[in-house]
């Protein structure tokens, strides 16, 4: 079976696990990326209805108890969810009326207050797990990615389609991290990478992505490029790309059929080591009344409730943005005229020079950068795993590292092979059947042997609250990875790991 051939079964065996479909039967490039437009799509449809039910979660944060979420066709872990949150919802009700004919007004007060940590506590479980749900299946999508982009035989055309794939998965990604803890991008606690990056093509690639829409509605969009603006800029494209999509996203939503839309990107000259770049989007829509600018910025924030009906959305994408590009050390400008346009100006700087990968600004971050190096040696790894497609996944991952890898299915199988086995390092799933992964590192650190009781441990989870990274430090975790992974964190991670006593 030829490589292809075998991504081909991985990504089929991906759409009957995760969505009881498979969509070819040949063996061509053409199945592969008609199988992962598929999966992108049912990811895409997914991300409207997360959208849609964060909206509702959040009415119900701010008062609104009897918002019931919505129960779509699909039967999925989402619609699961939904339920057991309305029934949560009319228990609540009850207890409501009842205690409200019965109770004092300070007694009202009280439970109120008792309701609305409820309610916040029920959010949160309820974003935990769904985070669990979407990023399991996006880690696989976002992997697979990133190995089919590894094959040098790849024809244009099928890395062009591939590289769409790989910025709207990563695009989701961050809107999800984003939607999951706003509290976090809003402190300033999101990590910026500086690598070398297109941003020529990546303006491209974001336009690609609306092109249907822009035809749909005949809209003029023009893009206009500064010949200056260095072919190569060294920055996070992922946040930039992030900008730029929500920017244009807003402006083909708000411009009518046959409106106007100009991005232009200018550069803005060079001071103390940085190049400055102009990125503006103006079109021809609705507009904002004077009065509503500033509050466009805040979070849940819609410029009326029949925007909000007309234009869907969760007001959250000029707020993160708008977090991000000062986190980068840039500004945002607008200006509005109600049904006339508008246009947003962004300034952003850029470190001049090669950059090494490495981690840039990390607000509250404490971690050690690692280098990656070449050992020549042959690590063993545990992968304690439950999900098969990112035990696929991770086990070709490590491969190319020529890591020897040894997996099973939960935390019982992982404390088991610990002690009849000799590892150089573990990498723990934290939500498994039968135990999981913080009841496997405790038994794993109160082993007799010394060798055995403090081998390092890696948490690889798809769960990303604070609460979790809290828990894993304290069971005896020695570091937290999130699930869509990058393969050379990874590795790097190991690598310090495995040899963090070799100096001593």
């Amino acid at each position: 079976m030829t490589k292809l051939e075998e991504v081909l079964v991985l990504v089929r065996s991906i759409n009957e696990d995760e969505f009881q479909e498979q969509l070819t039967n040949g063996n061509s490039l053409d199945d592969v990326y008609k199988e992962l437009l598929f999966l992108a799509e049912k990811i895409e449809s997914k991300k409207k209805r997360t959208n849609i039910i964060i909206e509702h979660i959040s009415n119900c944060y701010a008062g609104d108890f009897f918002n019931y979420l919505p129960i779509s066709d699909a039967q999925d872990e989402l619609d699961v969810f939904c339920m057991g949150f309305n029934t949560y919802i009319e228990e609540l009700k009850a207890v409501m009326v009842s205690k409200n004919l019965l109770e004092t007004i300070n007694k009202k007060l009280v439970e109120e207050k008792e309701r609305s940590e409820q309610l916040a506590m029920a959010r949160d479980e309820f974003l935990s797990s769904m985070s669990h749900e979407i990023r399991t299946p996006l880690n696989g999508i976002l992997g697979f990615t990133d190995l089919l982009l590894g094959n040098s035989s790849l024809d244009a055309e099928s890395k062009k389609q591939l590289d769409y794939i790989k910025i709207s998965g990563d695009i989701l990604l961050v809107i999800i991290n984003d939607i999951l803890d706003l509290a976090k991008i809003e402190s300033g606690q999101i990590t910026l990478y500086e690598k070398p990056f297109d941003l020529s093509k990546l303006t491209q690639l974001i336009y690609d992505t609306f092109a249907s829409k822009i035809e749909g509605k005949e809209i003029d969009f023009k893009i206009s490029i500064d010949k200056k603006v260095p072919a190569i800029l060294n920055g996070d494209s992922i946040r930039v790309s992030q900008i730029l999509f929500n920017l244009i996203s807003n402006a083909v939503k708000f411009t009518p059929v046959k409106g106007k839309i100009r991005l232009k990107i200018k550069f803005n000259g060079e001071e103390a080591g940085f190049q400055h770049i102009k990125v503006t989007v103006k079109d021809s829509g609705i507009g904002i009344p004077s009065d509503k600018i500033e509050a466009i910025f805040e979070p849940f924030i819609q410029v009326s409730n029949d925007t909000a009906r007309k234009y869907d959305g969760t007001g959250l994408g000029l707020t993160i943005i708008k977090k991000i590009i000062s986190i980068m050390d840039g500004d945002i400008q607008v200006k509005s005229k109600l049904n006339v346009g508008t246009k947003f100006i962004v300034n952003l700087p850029f470190v001049k020079g090669i950059p090494n990968g490495e981690n840039i600004k990390s607000i509250k971050n404490n971690s050690k950068s690692v280098h990656a190096i070449d050992t020549g040696e042959r690590i063993k790894v545990l992968l304690a795993e439950d999900n098969r497609i990112n035990q696929i996944l991770v086990q070709k991952v490590l491969s190319k590292f020529n890591f020897e890898c040894v997996t099973v299915g939960n935390g019982s199988l992982a404390v088991e092979a610990v002690i009849n086995g000799d590892f150089d390092v573990i990498l723990m799933d934290i939500m498994m059947p039968i135990m999981n992964g913080y009841e496997a590192t405790s038994i794993i650190r109160n082993l007799e042997d010394q060798t055995k009781k403090n081998i390092p441990i890696i948490a690889l989870s798809a769960v990303v609250t604070g609460s979790v990274v809290e828990a894993c430090s304290s069971t005896g975790i020695d570091r937290y990875l999130s699930k869509p992974f990058k393969s050379e964190e990874l590795y790097n991670v190991i690598i310090e790991l495995v040899h963090k006593g070799d100096d001593l």
